[in-house]
């Protein structure tokens, strides 16, 4: 049974000012779960052999009979040779395109709060940039950030989790308490860095933002029913 709790300061903001920090606490380890030419070829059209045939009139000659002598007509027929089509020139090489494998994460993890193998961190704006640049379903996700409050967090588990789930809360401006917010998202394989984006249902308005995150690593099956996003407003 593992519970890892980690708590970590407000380091990015999202949204016009949203602001984002880490706690992470350890949670019972029970199992885990897994929940993560057409070419078309030219048909040539067979050239046809052209056939010209020429016919020649008879001609009348008179012979000493005075009867005319008809010679017979004479049919000649030209045959063209067949069209010789010029041999494909060969096909130049393709280049072979060698692809090296993505270098594995450094482990452990740079700037991130450890505790008993599970690493939390919340990421830089840049840092967010970054990873969103390159993994388009949070570029989609991240859209919904325009409207209401958004946080992040980065994870990363020794011996991976089948599924992590994040308390967080929301704050105004003035550091009052809006809601709380629950968020459980897919697991992550052995030492892989995974990016959760938190977001809540709270209305962007002016400097509100999201606090007091805690980062569990859960290592037994997801119960039926877990939802995505709880979120619980105060007063």
């Amino acid at each position: 049974m593992k519970k890892l709790s980690l708590i970590m300061a407000i380091a990015m903001a999202l949204s016009g000012g949203s602001a984002v920090a880490a706690t992470k606490k350890a949670t019972p380890a029970p199992t885990a779960m897994t929940t993560v030419k057409a070419t078309t070829k030219a048909t040539a059209k067979p050239t046809a052999k052209p056939t010209s045939k020429i016919s020649v009139k008879p001609t009348a000659n008179t012979t000493s009979t005075g009867k005319p002598t008809v010679k017979p007509t004479a049919t000649s027929s030209v045959t063209t040779k067949p069209t010789v089509k010029p041999k494909p020139k060969p096909r130049k090489p393709r280049k072979k395109i060698s692809v090296s494998p993505s270098p594995k994460p450094i482990w452990p993890p740079i700037g991130f709060t450890p505790s008993n193998g599970i690493y939390a961190k919340v990421p830089t704006s840049k840092e967010l940039v970054g990873v969103i640049s390159a993994k388009g379903n949070l570029a989609t996700q991240v859209a919904a950030c325009k409207k209401f409050v958004c946080g992040a967090v980065q994870v990363a588990a020794e011996q991976g989790c089948l599924w992590w789930e994040v308390d967080s809360k929301v704050y105004a401006q003035n550091k009052e308490l809006l809601g709380n917010l629950n968020t459980v998202t897919s697991g992550s394989t052995s030492r892989e860095y995974k990016t959760i984006l938190l977001i809540s249902p709270e209305p962007l308005e002016s400097l509100e933002y999201i606090d007091s995150i805690e980062v569990v690593c859960h290592q037994e099956v997801r119960p039926e029913g877990v939802q995505s996003v709880t979120y619980t407003k105060v007063g």
